[in-house]
C-alpha cells in the first residue's frame, strides 16, 4: 500500500510539473508553483526529486521508455530494409505527437545534466537501433559503405529536428504523412546504393 502511494505521488508530481512546464515555461516554473498545485508540502517533492532538472528528466525518460517501446515492438515484425526505417520514423513521429506539448519544453529547458541525458537517452538508444537497422543494410549490400555510427547520428537529429518543426514550430500547418514520407525518401536517397 506505501508503495502504491509513493508512486501516485510521484505520478501527480510528474503531472503537475508537465502542466506547469508546458503553461509557463520550464524556466518559469519552481518548485513552489508544483508543491502548490500539488497541494503537498515542499519537503514532500524533496523525497522524489532533488531539483526540476530531475523532474524534467523524469519525463523524458517516461517519453524516451514509449519511444523505445515501440521500436522493440516494430524490431519484433517480420519487416526488412527501406520499410523498418519509415515504420519507426513514422511510429517516433506519432508518439512525439502525443507529447508535442512537452517537445518545446525538451528543446528549451534544464540545463546541462538534462541536455546530456537527453542526447544520451534519445541517440544511443534509439540511435543504437538504426545502427543496426544501417548494418544490416549493408550486409544485404542495399547501403553505402559509411559510419553506421555517425550516420544514425545523424538520421536520429534529423528527425528529432523535423518533429519539433512539424510538430511545435509549424503546428497544425503541415499533413504529417506527408512530412514522414519525404524524411525517409530523403534519408534513404542519402544512405541507399
Amino acid at each position: 500500500m506505501q508503495v502504491q502511494k509513493k508512486e501516485v505521488r510521484q505520478e501527480r508530481i510528474l503531472t503537475e510539473a508537465a502542466r506547469l512546464f508546458v503553461e509557463k515555461g520550464y524556466e518559469q516554473t519552481t518548485v513552489s508553483d508544483i508543491v502548490k498545485a500539488c497541494e503537498m508540502a515542499r519537503g514532500t517533492f524533496y523525497l522524489y526529486f532533488d531539483s526540476l532538472e530531475s523532474v524534467l528528466t523524469e519525463l523524458f525518460r517516461n517519453t524516451t521508455e514509449l519511444l523505445w517501446d515501440e521500436i522493440v515492438r516494430i524490431s519484433g515484425n517480420s519487416l526488412v530494409g527501406d520499410e523498418v526505417l519509415k515504420t519507426i520514423i513514422t511510429a517516433l513521429f506519432r508518439a512525439l505527437a502525443e507529447k508535442k506539448e512537452l517537445l518545446q519544453v525538451y528543446r528549451s529547458g534544464g540545463g546541462h545534466d538534462f541536455q546530456l541525458f537527453k542526447h544520451r537517452a534519445f541517440c544511443e538508444g534509439i540511435g543504437n537501433r538504426v545502427v543496426d537497422l544501417i548494418k544490416q543494410g549493408q550486409e544485404a549490400c542495399e547501403l553505402r559503405v559509411f559510419s553506421p555510427v555517425l550516420v544514425s547520428q545523424m538520421i536520429v537529429s534529423l528527425v528529432d529536428s523535423m518533429a519539433y518543426y512539424a510538430l511545435v514550430l509549424e503546428e497544425g500547418k503541415l499533413d504529417l504523412e506527408q512530412v514522414v514520407e519525404e524524411l525517409c525518401d530523403f534519408i534513404l536517397y542519402g544512405i541507399s546504393k
